[in-house]
């Protein structure tokens, strides 16, 4: 029998990277993505299963064939699956409930994308009993296809615009509605942009996530709670839930969308989605009048001129396609047991290209913003983007174990236990002290623990501090007298009373603790350093170094 749950994982998966894609499902291309990325998670029973119900022009391809129900979905024989392709929820309610959603526009119930996933994983699943009459084909084309409808938020949408069907909007210059955007346009854009219109490339870069950047995740999403074979309701829940926090928002009639926000997504590396935002919010209440008017003219519209609402974007980014090069921008791998840092020496990506690491990116980047001065003539560069690379690796930087060993990837092979649960030396630094420090100091309060840590530098344990936090005599020198803290702090703090397989407890919490927070407080102070003295009319410019 064909597991669902290895159908709808890849469903999920698209979720996740918020590729998210009328009642046309994702698009073509989005449900031959879902089909593809499952097939290579089937077992070989259910690989040999799948390939037998199959129709001999898909040459055993399930990918082939998973826009079907699409396709047939408005001949006579089959328009009574219109309604099966979604489901209708009660207007700004942002809920799910099957008895009260899953019927169609007469108030037959069972018939929406849930009660179709329930059917047809009732089908598949009596393939063992031979007498039953189905057409295991079709019940399994249309299974793979639903569990692609459930995942696509706005198939889940709202009754009164059809799921965003009646939301005229413009697609960066092109006439469309708010259902298609997600249905195809988000994923044909990403195509184009990161991919090189290569679809092959982005199903590669999902299958790269699912085996690494999402894989501690894989088991709650590859199974039902409630032990069932399939549980499409959760599904649903979820993708309301996206719909209002992402499709809707700031979406209504007439709106013009593009740009940044649709490639925003929740998952975040380096020293956290908490530990970006606090260090972006020291460092822009720490700016004067004229880089804070010019990051407002530099940050896109729907920030606000907000700063941190963006400084966890080169996260978001980094394995796709167009921005692949910029993975090797975020650390520095070191030798091992040296403890030291050497900007000739380990500056470098894995084929040894000199200046690609975090503090080569940081001179980099700092040298474009000076650029800013010589107007719109100057299009060598992106300063937007500028800005938002620079704002993060200086977070980067200033977390230690961005600043480690080779041999264990800065810590990301140690493996360990945080208090009860599993987790990477690296992850540790990254967020699980941060994470620990909010929920037992703080009460969940990041506003708090922010005002303890700017209050520590303005008048109260670090603030004597500061001068020679700020000291910066030109762009070389500078992101290397930073890096060298990290490593030293690295050798001194992270790697030290721990080895592979230790539990780390209120000893390490208690003691690292406060080295993380002081970390995050000197990248806010240097990094609005920095954006004033290159934005400002009345300092004099950090030298560029040659």
């Amino acid at each position: 029998m064909v597991r669902v749950g290895q159908f709808w994982l890849i469903g999920r998966a698209i979720v996740v990277l918020q590729l998210f894609p009328a009642i046309l499902g994702w698009g073509k291309e989005g449900h031959y993505a879902t089909c593809k990325i499952a097939e290579g998670l089937l077992s070989e029973d259910a690989l040999a299963a799948v390939k037998g119900y199959l129709p001999d022009s898909a040459e055993g391809d399930l990918a082939a064939v998973c826009s079907w129900p699409d396709e047939i979905r408005h001949d006579f024989h089959w328009r009574w699956t219109g309604p099966l392709h979604y489901i209708d929820t009660a207007d700004f309610r942002c809920n799910y409930d099957y008895c009260r959603d899953c019927h169609d526009s007469y108030g037959h119930n069972d018939s929406c994308v849930t009660g179709a996933i329930n059917n047809y994983t009732m089908q598949l699943s009596s393939a063992r009993h031979a007498a039953i009459g189905y057409n295991l084909t079709e019940a399994l084309l249309f299974l793979s296809h639903f569990i692609g409808d459930v995942h696509q938020p706005l198939h889940v949408g709202f009754t009164g615009d059809a799921g965003g069907n009646s939301v005229v909007v413009h697609w960066y210059h092109r006439k469309t509605n708010l259902h298609h955007v997600w249905d195809n346009m988000i994923i044909e854009s990403a195509l184009k942009m990161f991919y090189s219109s290569d679809l092959s490339n982005m199903i590669q870069s999902i299958q790269k996530n699912i085996s690494d950047r999402w894989s501690n995740d894989i088991s709650s999403w590859a199974n039902c709670s409630s032990n069932d074979t399939v549980c499409p309701d959760p599904y649903a829940s979820e993708s309301i839930s996206l719909a209002c926090k992402f499709a809707y928002r700031n979406a209504t009639h007439g709106t013009t969308l593009g740009g940044f926000a649709f490639i925003l997504e929740p998952r975040v590396h380096a020293w956290s989605k908490e530990g970006h935002i606090m260090m972006c919010n020291i460092a822009q209440n720490l700016l004067e009048h004229d880089a804070q008017h010019v990051i407002q003219n530099l940050l896109p519209d729907y920030v606000d001129g907000d700063l941190s609402a963006l400084c966890t974007w080169p996260d978001q980014i980094r394995h796709w396609y167009k921005y692949r090069r910029t993975s090797s921008l975020h650390f520095i791998d070191t030798p091992d047991n040296a403890c030291s840092f050497d900007y000739q020496r380990d500056c470098h990506d894995p084929h040894g290209k000199k200046d690609i690491c975090v503090a080569g990116a940081i001179k980099n980047f700092t040298t474009q913003l000076l650029h800013y001065k010589e107007g719109s003539s100057d299009r060598r560069y992106n300063l937007t983007e500028a800005l938002l690379f620079l704002s993060h690796f200086m977070g980067d930087i200033h977390q230690p174990m961005h600043v480690g060993f080779t041999s264990d990837e800065g810590g990301n092979t140690i493996e360990l236990h945080w208090y009860r649960h599993k987790s990477n030396l690296h992850h540790v630094w990254d967020r699980e002290i941060i994470l620990t420090a909010a929920k037992e100091l703080y009460g969940q309060d990041y506003d708090l623990l922010l005002e303890d840590i700017e209050g520590n530098f303005t008048d109260g344990l670090w603030s004597d501090d500061i001068p020679s936090w700020k000291e910066c005599s030109d762009l070389f020198s500078c992101p290397t007298k930073w890096a060298v803290g990290s490593i030293n702090i690295a050798c001194k703090w992270g790697y030290k009373g721990v080895e592979d397989g230790a539990t780390l407890g209120d000893d390490y919490f208690n003691s690292r603790m406060p080295i993380v927070m002081k970390r995050l407080a000197q990248g806010g102070v240097r990094l609005a350093m920095i954006l004033n003295n290159v934005f400002s009319h009345s300092h004099e410019e950090l030298a560029a170094a040659t």
